[in-house]
């Protein structure tokens, strides 16, 4: 018999799917009394830089309305703050890719091919805030990578393994503050590049990671995360480099 995901998914719009998927996160989140913080600091000046990673914005099909879309991603995260022992939740610091929420058209890898979303290009700041998490000692409570790489080494921006993909209503990234002390993030796009810092209450020591790659099987690379010298994660990527945009 056939599930209420299975049957909207065969049948219902993308939009109302998530919007459902969504609820249904919201209500879990209200059940298992998961609760994020939602205040931002204004005044980074007291606090200490913890770490920072900054990545070109590759040129890719929509690449203007991705800059835009970054943009915008990173106005939203930028000062959000984990307090000790706190979560913080990348769609609850960006909200819905919307059109209201001040997204645009991009690009956008779903179920395997390269389409037009608005919102699309968003799994690059959420990427680059799983990275600078790990380098500032934070805990992955919620993680997704993606399970094809269609980067060749020199249009990369970021390593292979540090990728977190979000799907609005569906995957998330949640990261936890195991600190003694509340965790800021900065976020900004300039030019073409986007940038995240960690700052901290107080002097915090960053992390050494490394994402060290090995053959799987034919077209597929086994990446093992290592968090000073410990393997935190091991994902399997597909090797699909050159893949295009899907006609519209």
């Amino acid at each position: 018999m056939r599930t209420l995901r299975q049957s909207l998914r065969g049948f219902a719009p993308l939009a109302l799917r998530q919007a459902v998927a969504h609820r249904h996160r919201v209500f879990r989140d209200w059940r298992d009394r998961v609760r994020f913080d939602r205040d931002r600091v204004e005044d980074l000046s007291g606090l200490h830089l913890v770490t920072g990673v900054t990545q070109p914005v590759m040129p890719s099909a929509l690449f203007e309305n991705k800059l835009a879309n970054l943009a915008n991603g990173a106005r939203h995260i930028s000062r959000t703050r984990i307090a000790p022992g706190g979560v913080w939740s990348f769609w609850n610091a960006v909200g819905p890719p919307t059109v209201s929420n001040g997204f645009v058209v991009g690009r956008n890898l779903v179920d395997g091919v390269l389409t037009r979303q608005v919102g699309g290009g968003l799994c690059q700041p959420s990427s680059l805030l799983y990275h600078v998490g790990l380098l500032a000692g934070l805990t992955v409570v919620e993680r997704h990578p993606h399970s094809i790489d269609i980067y060749e080494e020199t249009d990369r921006f970021t390593p292979l393994g540090a990728d977190a993909t979000v799907v609005w209503g569906y995957k998330d990234l949640r990261l936890a503050n195991p600190h003694d002390a509340e965790i800021v993030f900065e976020c900004y796009v300039e030019g073409r590049t986007i940038t995240a810092r960690v700052h901290a209450g107080r002097p915090l020591p960053a992390r050494d990671v490394r994402f060290v790659r090995e053959a799987a099987a034919p077209s597929q690379v086994l990446v093992t995360t290592l968090v000073d010298g410990a393997a935190l994660d091991r994902t399997v990527y597909e090797q699909r480099q050159g893949m295009g945009l899907a006609p519209a």
